[in-house]
């Protein structure tokens, strides 16, 4: 132990008596350790850490899939859900509708997300409320139970906190309701919500108004979670669900034809929550670990120059008896040390760092009020700046101490001053840094070239100078109370909002749309098709998107073929419907589709339709997702409660939200008014989670860049100090500058050629890891492969250049002198 502190007092005087090159190298490492330490701790809470539920592994996400024609999480029905909680399989389970909510009755009209379970999904979860009491068996209800539960955040923001709000009334979408309890403020609902976290749950048994009469086929669930039996795995639950809908099935053919193969899927909750931003979290921890490995190199080499200092040192106590491992574990000490300084800096630095990182990520992160930096952060930080000082001090410690460094007095008295195996480490670390750059790079051309081909993309439609705002029109439990149930009480709103729009100052043309290009749409329905062979036609399913007669002329999206929906398309008249070229290819390859019928979902008010029109596809669901089937019917023949009033206008939102809001409102004073945006935000919104990890990756590889031509110029700076002597005399015996230029060019040329080749290879093999985060580009894009090389090439001729110049530029007399 007394060795230990006596090499760490040492170690820790010559980094003082060095500040550049300690203060270099801690900077450099610190920058990868710092970018590892925030990619973590992302990773820690949103992949590693469990649910904060009781026994988080035996919650299960449900899903209903028709795997026979290929439709995956479709919604399911009353009886359905009841067949599940006889199955066996689960303790409980709970139905999950998210929608939305306006509160009625405070200074303004709000917009609130809103999520609709079962009775028994608190108890499930085993919440705690922070004040009242939550969902319990006396709420219990066929429809709709008159009590809520609200969320800390809504608590603080609407109710100032009060501690006696519990008891009182509020008024969502015209009804009353009492509010029984507040959840803890760290309290998230377990799965995907509409845009923001849920502020308010209710409780409803789905079996009466506002729902239709259940039956079987009458699916209007969208998701459950639910909670294995004690001592069920996941794999004997999905073995019983197996069997118990295959009995299904046979039990009820009518309801479940064969080809669809109808069935039900668990997976684990916290999979279904993480699953979709798993992969590009990966990938960016594979960026920031290239990262550190780079740093470390240069550090690495850094570490060697800085030996040949020591050299007369290391040869002297090597030489009076010290061992050679007694020299190696002194070296590892002052690197291990070094790092371990560097980690502090960088950890200080990921901790101020992470929260604006976080609070500018321009795309919801599940779990991501739980991302800190906490033990465990800390000790994987730790362990990343031990490990990093073994790597970076373990090459260096060795060379150094080899036993012809016995010799290094008569070997270094004139010349190199440094053997030939030592130059030729400083040259393979600098080719493994060199490597490692070209695949670091290759994933980010990789990124780029994708979201530059999701830009090109043709959306179909004109985005340019439309602001669009969202309404939700309320829906009561009473039918009787409902102000919108009817197409007949809805028309004449959209009639009159739309009128009132066109007058707004600056607005030059107005529509509606229920689901805005570029989100998903919020209504998918089940599909049938007339004179289609019911083997082919049952289980399809399709979008379903509501609009405004001139909504197409308005968005500038061509017709191929029909017309499109007029104004006398009214509720009495023929019921119609325009579809996109992929829904007509997919339904009628061989045959016109005008003219055809088709059928949505029993439970829709709007049973047959005929297809009038067929429209150049729009990019509905996101610039990145193809091939989905939609179906447009029009307002004033569909009736429903999401509603997008978009303005064609060159002024900017800001400066139209004021007018909106008032035009909207005087039509129904109880209406709230929300994200009001511009289209080519809404567009730009879909492409976030690309554009982040194309950027953040392209950052790293930038990192990556300056980092190794850092070390390319130090080490042909070095080499050209120390061989100073050798360049005088081959220019005193007539050698050409040019030919010296050439010489140190060359040997530049020779490193990053062979890390480049290295470096392709590796990322031949990796690039193929990315598939999935990549659109119309290939993992071996030819573009990105050719390009790569030749910038590394640039930045590595650009970084030995001035090295190069100063040795055709060594006076020989002064060289031969200072030898």
């Amino acid at each position: 132990m007394d060795s230990f502190f006596h090499d760490l007092r040492f170690g820790l005087r010559l980094l003082g008596k060095s500040p550049g090159f300690t203060t270099v190298a801690i900077l450099t490492l610190a920058l990868g350790i710092g970018a590892n330490t925030v990619i973590f701790s992302v990773i820690n809470s949103v992949l590693l850490h469990s649910l904060p539920f009781r026994d988080p592994t035996s919650l299960v996400k449900v899903s209903f899939d028709d795997p026979g024609v290929g439709l995956v999480d479709t919604r399911f029905s009353v009886p359905e859900l009841e067949d599940l909680k006889s199955s066996g399989v689960f303790e409980d389970i709970s139905a999950v509708v998210t929608g939305s909510a306006n509160l009625t009755g405070a200074k303004q009209p709000e917009r609130l997300e809103l999520l609709v379970v079962s009775p028994n999904y608190f108890s499930m979860l085993s919440v705690t409320p922070e004040k009242g009491r939550l969902f319990g068996p006396q709420d219990f209800a066929l429809g709709f139970a008159d009590v809520v539960v609200i969320s800390d955040g809504l608590w603080h923001r609407s109710y100032g906190a009060d501690p006696n709000v519990i008891g009182r009334s509020m008024r969502l979408d015209n009804d009353l309701y009492t509010i029984v309890g507040i959840l803890p403020p760290g309290f998230r609902h377990p799965g995907t919500t509409i845009a923001t976290d849920v502020e308010v749950w209710a409780t409803a048994g789905f079996a009466a108004a506002s729902a239709p009469k259940p039956a079987r086929n009458v699916r209007i669930i969208p998701a459950a979670i639910a909670r294995l039996k004690p001592g069920i795995t996941l794999d004997q639950a999905q073995a019983k669900l197996d069997a118990k809908t295959a009995q299904i099935r046979r039990d009820f053919a009518s309801d479940y034809p064969p080809r669809s193969q109808w069935t039900v899927r668990i997976l684990p909750l916290q999979e279904s929550l993480v699953g979709n931003v798993r992969p590009i979290l990966l990938v960016l921890m594979g960026a920031v670990i290239l990262i550190i490995l780079i740093a470390s190199v240069n550090v690495a080499n850094l570490l060697l120059a800085r030996a040949s200092g020591r050299q007369r040192e290391i040869s002297i106590r090597l030489a009076l008896g010290a061992s050679r491992l007694r020299m190696i574990r002194q070296l590892l000490t002052e690197s291990v040390v070094l790092s371990l300084i560097a980690g502090v800096v960088g950890i200080l630095t990921a901790e101020i760092v992470l929260h604006s990182v976080i609070r500018f990520v321009p795309f919801k992160i599940p779990r991501q009020s739980e991302i800190s930096i906490d033990w465990a952060v800390l000790g994987f930080a730790t362990v990343v700046s031990f490990l990093t000082g073994l790597l970076f001090g373990l090459a260096p410690a060795i060379q150094s101490t080899k036993d012809d460094l016995v010799g290094a007095l008569r070997e270094g008295a004139r010349g190199s001053g440094f053997s030939v195996k030592t130059h030729r480490m400083r040259g393979l670390l600098i080719v493994s840094e060199m490597a490692l750059t070209v695949v670091l790079m290759i994933g980010a051309g990789l990124l780029m070239r994708t979201f530059w081909r999701l830009l090109q993309e043709d959306p179909g439609f004109n985005s340019a100078n439309v602001v669009a705002s969202s309404i939700w029109l309320p829906q009561p439990n009473d039918p009787k109370a409902d102000p919108y149930l009817t197409i007949a009480q809805q028309r004449p709103f959209v009639r009159e909002l739309l009128r009132r729009a066109r007058a707004i100052p600056g607005v030059k043309l107005a529509a509606i749309t229920s689901d805005l290009p570029g989100t998903p749409a919020a209504n998918s329905t089940d599909l049938n098709i007339e004179d289609m062979p019911a083997d082919f036609s049952q289980k399809l399913s399709a979008e379903v998107i509501r609009v405004s007669p001139d909504y197409f002329r308005f968005i500038q999206t061509p017709l191929v073929r029909g017309r499109f929906f007029s104004e006398d398309d009214q509720s009495d008249g023929l019921p119609v419907a325009i579809i996109d070229e992929t829904t007509a290819r997919r339904f009628w390859p061989d045959r016109d589709a005008i003219g055809r019928r088709l059928g949505l979902g029993q439970y829709w008010r709007v049973p047959w339709l005929t297809v009038v029109g067929i429209i150049k596809d729009i990019k509905q669901d996101g610039l990145d997702i193809n091939g989905v089937p939609h179906i447009y019917t029009s307002v004033y023949q569909d009736a429903g409660r999401n509603l997008n009033l978009v303005l064609r206008t060159l002024l900017a939102p800001s400066l139209l939200e004021t007018e909106i809001r008032s035009e909207i409102q005087t039509a129904d004073p109880g209406l709230p008014v929300f994200n009001i945006r511009s289209m080519n935000e809404v567009m730009e919104s879909s492409l976030a989670q690309r554009r982040f990890s194309a950027e953040l990756v392209a950052v790293f590889a930038v990192m990556a860049v300056m980092l190794a031509s850092v070390g390319i110029y130090g080490l042909l700076a070095y080499l050209v100090g120390q061989r100073s002597q050798e360049i005088g005399v081959r220019i005193a015996l007539g050698a050409p500058r040019a030919h010296i230029l050439k010489l140190v060019l060359g040997q530049c040329a020779l490193l990053a050629g062979a890390g480049i080749c290295a470096g392709l290879i590796m990322a031949a093999v990796t690039a193929p890891m990315i598939a999935t985060l990549l659109y119309g580009v290939r993992a071996l894009d030819v573009n990105v492969f050719l390009a790569v090389p030749l910038i590394l090439f640039v930045v590595s001729f650009t970084a030995s250049y001035v090295p190069a110049r100063r040795a055709a530029k060594v006076n020989p007399i002064v060289a031969l002198r200072a030898g």
